[in-house]
């Protein structure tokens, strides 16, 4: 690389970092998640705000590939942490509960997203309409789990029942959604002689499950395991080599990162959590500015304003009326239903990353994928009004039976 792109480089992931930062916490004190400040910073970015020739100059396009590598590193390390946030042990003594509500929330937006993707088919994709609606469905479908789970402990209701059940919910979600676009991505990608990759996915998601978890577990029951470096250094090299693993198949390295948070024992999850989001607080800022790049809302004419309001209405009735009758129908008080599907809403840093691999791989194009990414902000932010709105908080809500371990979660 010459010297003068080492030095925008270097320039680039200071600026990207403090802008996040700053952004970050100013939306922590308007009582949103950290994550809207983190995306509105690579919005500003884009074309949007700084326009297509001054975002040129600030983020040259000889180096935003090296920006996009550090995006992919810090997004690898990001769903490792979705991947070990999930406690299996959550799901006791709700399952039936826990199963009708995250069916509901997942099913019922997914299929007003399939059906809003057919209505806007003509004008947004001249391919699959199988493949394009499947993937719209997912996108309005997904509750981003991190970020449900950084609102629960913020606001005192990580104890409470409701905020049990939507994490455990939230994590059934986020596995579908997985499952669903790893099925979408393979339709997607037909690339000449590499489809016999796909059929690699099974057998290394059994690999992972029978050798690579137990073998992890001997390793963090070792005395050599107390090093904190080198359980560190197991979990951060884990996720790369099966995120790149995932994406030599035809899938995306998003896929073996998060398997490999799924079977990472749970012994030093604390270790494990601190030294990986340190480092995805390093890397992951880089992915906000290469997905607010793409976001050109000044494209938006009059039919993708009427657009915009239908799938945002889409994502609001069907996450929120799905998530509401699933909870009623299972005898959970009003209140309580509300709040749930309020906090089902969520979407955040999930939503963006299931967009930026719709954008790669020609799912969608710029047009719909700004559209999506204002869904994805909109919906975030409600969660809390809508709470407050419900009158559900920590204080309020009705105390978990066994309340599971605390998720702390940046984004």
């Amino acid at each position: 690389m010459p010297s003068d792109q080492m030095v925008f480089l270097l320039l680039d992931l200071v600026l990207i970092a403090v802008a996040a930062r700053v952004l970050g916490r100013l939306a922590e004190r308007l009582g949103q998640p950290a994550v809207i400040g983190e995306i509105t910073a690579g919005i500003i970015a884009g074309p949007t705000i700084l326009g297509a020739h001054l975002s040129g100059i600030v983020f040259p396009h000889d180096i935003r590939s090296y920006l996009a590598a550090f995006a992919n590193v810090g997004v690898m390390i990001f769903m490792f942490l979705a991947g070990l946030e999930i406690d299996r042990g959550s799901f006791d003594g709700n399952r039936r509960v826990v199963a009708s509500v995250s069916l509901s929330a997942y099913f019922v937006p997914f299929l007003l997203g399939c059906a809003v993707a057919l209505a806007v088919l003509p004008r947004h994709h001249d391919g699959s309409r199988l493949v394009f609606a499947l993937f719209i469905g997912c996108s309005l479908a997904v509750t981003a789990f991190p970020v449900l789970a950084r609102i629960l402990f913020d606001r005192g209701m990580m104890g409470t029942r409701i905020g049990q059940l939507s994490l455990a919910s939230a994590a059934i979600d986020d596995i579908l959604a997985w499952t669903v676009l790893a099925f979408v991505i393979g339709m997607a990608k037909p690339g000449a002689g590499q489809q016999w990759r796909l059929l690699l996915f099974l057998p290394l998601v059994a690999a992972i499950w029978w050798i690579v978890r137990p073998l992890l577990a001997r390793v963090s029951n070792s005395s050599a395991a107390n090093r904190n470096n080198m359980i560190v250094f197991l979990a951060v090299s884990g996720a790369l080599l099966f995120g790149a693993a995932t994406e030599w198949i035809g899938l995306h390295l998003i896929f073996g990162a998060f398997l490999f948070g799924v079977i990472f024992p749970r012994t030093h999850r604390p270790v494990v959590e601190s030294g990986a989001q340190l480092l995805s607080s390093v890397f992951l800022p880089a992915f906000f500015v290469i997905a607010g790049l793409q976001v050109d809302l000044g494209s938006l004419d009059k039919a993708g304003i009427a657009e915009l309001l239908v799938i945002l209405l889409a994502a609001l009735a069907g996450k929120l009326g799905g998530t509401y009758a699933a909870a009623r129908f299972t005898g959970i008080d009003r209140r309580s239903a509300a709040g749930l599907a309020s906090l089902m809403n969520t979407r955040g840093l999930t939503e963006l990353i299931i967009l930026t691999i719709g954008l790669s791989t020609g799912l969608i194009g710029v047009q719909l994928y700004s559209i999506l990414v204002v869904m994805a902000l909109v919906t975030t932010a409600m969660t809390a009004p809508l709470l407050h709105l419900f009158g559900v908080t920590g204080k309020s809500a009705e105390p978990a039976p066994a309340a599971g371990d605390g998720v702390r979660s940046g984004s």
